[in-house]
């Protein structure tokens, strides 16, 4: 199986070293390169072509929030897990809605980032704690005002729903239905459709607020 590969994208060498020691033990994770500010990322990310770049958010010339979205824009197929000595509301919330997939402080235990790199190589969105916290109030005071009816969905589409948000895979709800991977897929965009979600990470947090899974 090819290894993850990531890039390290901080000023700082310490925590570069820090991010290399920890992933040199990791058989599935390989450290590519380092860069210390955003042209040097830009110019790396096209030669190197990581699967996962770590950011820091706080760089010299461009920020790590303006980076994420240049990133994100020009290599689609790379996932950005922002790694941060703050944990201000402000930042964590526009760095995930500049594209990031994961927001990692930088207090981290060793197993918070390895984890953080091997949940977004999966297209999935990675928050713990405080973060996670953050990002749910944050959704929450948003969508007070759109309410949406679960009255909308089928009776087979919220039993998908909640196998979805409790994190199982497309195949994973496939064999539990007895149907294809396609047609789970086809639930789920239905589903995302009448309820005007954007991401199964939304997805999740509608669950959670609506009662249809618990935590």
């Amino acid at each position: 199986m090819d290894k993850i590969k990531v890039l390290v994208v901080d000023d700082h060498d310490l925590i570069a070293l820090a991010i290399r020691q920890v992933f040199s033990k990791i058989p599935d994770i390989k450290l590519v390169g380092v860069a210390k500010d955003s042209d040097e990322a830009l110019d790396k990310t096209g030669s190197l072509r990581p699967d996962v770049i770590i950011l820091d958010v706080i760089l010299p010339g461009v920020d790590g929030i303006e980076l994420t979205r240049k990133i994100v824009r020009d290599y689609p197929g790379t996932k950005v897990v922002l790694h941060s000595s703050s944990v201000s509301e402000q930042m964590i919330v526009s760095g995930f809605e500049a594209g990031a997939m994961a927001y990692v402080p930088k207090n981290f235990k060793p197993g918070q980032l390895i984890e953080a790199v091997r949940t977004v190589i999966k297209g999935e969105h990675y928050s713990k704690g405080f973060v996670s916290e953050i990002l749910i109030e944050n959704y929450l005071k948003g969508k007070n005002a759109q309410e949406v009816g679960i009255s909308k969905l089928t009776d087979r589409e919220l039993e998908i729903m909640r196998a979805i948000t409790k994190g199982f895979s497309n195949q994973q709800v496939a064999d539990d239905f007895c149907i294809s991977v396609r047609t789970v897929e086809a639930h789920k965009s239905n589903i995302m459709k009448k309820l005007k979600l954007n991401s199964t990470a939304e997805l999740v947090i509608y669950a959670i607020k609506h009662k249809i899974v618990k935590i």
